[in-house]
């Protein structure tokens, strides 16, 4: 018997990311990735799965047109090696089940992101949903990966969005050069006092609501990362905080009922 997980890691945790710009000056490349492992594997321990089998999609930035990749189609899952290390270029990342152990995951600050299941099959489909990628209507596609992998009716998918950035707390100086899709944030950026406030979570249920998927198959977290004191956040450290200049690590997979040990999202397991 398996269960669904989701973990997410928080300042205590430290930085989950190799980027050098979240620790000290002087670290090597080497020391920065052996101290990401340790904390990696200690996540692990705390949610009942190999820190090693953690694989990140390589997004470097840029939009794949909601490429997805199958894991269970990809042989590289299986082989004895630290995942973490291993390069796959798409938006989204599923998981059917009978795949255990093996988790998806984005180190994020501020941009959720958003896990999908579908309760029939048991398959799961995991994307980090930056702004731009929510302006590209992520969301959708990673319903339709859904539909396309396992056959799920908008009914039976079941949404956790992680913590993010808050509409109150999370704004530009001006209007953002991403926000191209009028038809979303129209509603979604509110310009007050010269600032624009963005509403990520808002964006994201309009389009859940566009690809019919019912709201109360939806599980929103209320972190809001700014404000949040056990959170990293981008927005944050860009405006003085350098405490919350780092990355979390949110992800999910399968692990077997034996391995069980603690899950985020009621919704999903």
């Amino acid at each position: 018997m398996e269960k669904s997980i989701i973990f997410q890691s928080n300042i205590m945790n430290g930085p989950m990311s190799n980027q050098s710009k979240f620790y000290p000056e002087g670290m090597t490349r080497e020391e920065i990735w052996d101290d990401v492992y340790k904390r990696r594997m200690e996540l692990g321990g705390e949610y009942g799965f190999d820190g090693r089998k953690i694989m990140v999609p390589l997004q470097n930035g840029k939009y794949q047109s909601g490429k997805y990749i199958v894991l269970n189609d990809e042989d590289v899952v299986y082989q004895d090696r630290d995942l973490w290390e291993v390069d796959l270029e798409c938006d989204i990342m599923v998981i059917k089940k009978g795949l255990n152990g093996v988790m998806m995951a984005y180190p994020c600050a501020d941009c959720p992101v958003i896990i999908m299941k579908d309760r029939k099959s048991g398959t799961l489909a995991f994307a980090h949903c930056n702004a731009a990628a929510i302006d590209n209507m992520l969301p959708i596609s990673l319903a339709d990966s859904l539909l396309s992998v396992s056959g799920a009716r908008d009914s039976d998918i079941m949404v956790y969005v992680g913590p993010s950035a808050g509409a109150e707390t999370y704004y530009y100086d001006k209007y953002p050069s991403w926000a191209i899709n009028d038809k979303i944030w129209k509603y979604c950026i509110k310009e007050k006092d010269g600032l624009y406030y963005i509403d990520l979570r808002k964006a994201i249920l309009m389009e859940l609501e566009l690809r019919r998927i019912e709201t109360s198959n939806i599980e929103i977290s209320n972190v809001d990362t700014i404000t949040s004191l056990g959170y990293y956040s981008n927005h944050a450290a860009y405006h003085g905080d350098t405490r919350k200049n780092g990355r979390m690590l949110v992800g999910c997979g399968n692990v077997l009922e034996k391995d069980f040990v603690k899950s985020f999202g009621s919704k999903i397991r």
